[in-house]
């Protein structure tokens, strides 16, 4: 069962009224309600409103019911692995610790779908996403000997279910 997120464009009017809503809710939220603060929140969150009517609609997408229930499960999970390992290398002088950067073959389609898997990756034990670069993916890791790629690919293959998505070929 898939669920439309997007399932046509929206006038722009209504995509106006909404991202205005949404800007000046976040405003209110991080000036916790203080009028003075709506000086300058109300210009800055019509100027914001405003670029719907220059920028182009996002894509559409599909999400996947039960690729959602899935991902959340594998979510909760490697938080929680993640956090234990990251915890366990800081507080141990013999968990071995070789920072640097590798880079990984992305299978994902540009989209939706490739932003979300960069921002997951952190998900990962000791790793965090760096940058794109035509079809790779710069990761800063905690140790560069670790085998990450599997982990990776078992991650690229949930967001890829998530979003109902065939994976490129690799």
């Amino acid at each position: 069962m898939s669920v439309r997120c997007q399932p046509s464009a929206p006038p722009p009017w209504r995509r106006f009224l909404v991202t205005l809503s949404a800007c000046l809710a976040l405003w209110w939220i991080l000036t916790d309600g203080d009028p003075g603060g709506w000086v300058i929140g109300v210009p800055v969150a019509l100027l914001a409103a405003a670029s719907v009517f220059t920028l182009p609609p996002g894509r559409r997408y599909r999400l996947s019911l039960r690729g959602l229930v899935v991902f959340m499960g594998f979510f909760l999970w490697q938080s929680f692995v993640g956090g234990l390992d990251v915890s366990r290398r800081a507080l141990s002088p013999r968990m071995p610790l070789a920072p640097g950067f590798i880079d990984y073959p992305v299978r994902l389609p540009p989209g939706p779908a490739l932003t979300f898997f960069m921002n997951v990756i952190g998900l990962l034990p000791g790793t965090l996403s760096v940058g794109l670069h035509q079809r790779r993916i710069q990761l800063h890791v905690l140790d560069v000997g670790m085998p990450l790629h599997p982990s990776l690919r078992r991650l690229e293959n949930r967001v890829a279910a998530l979003f109902s998505l065939q994976l490129e070929a690799s």
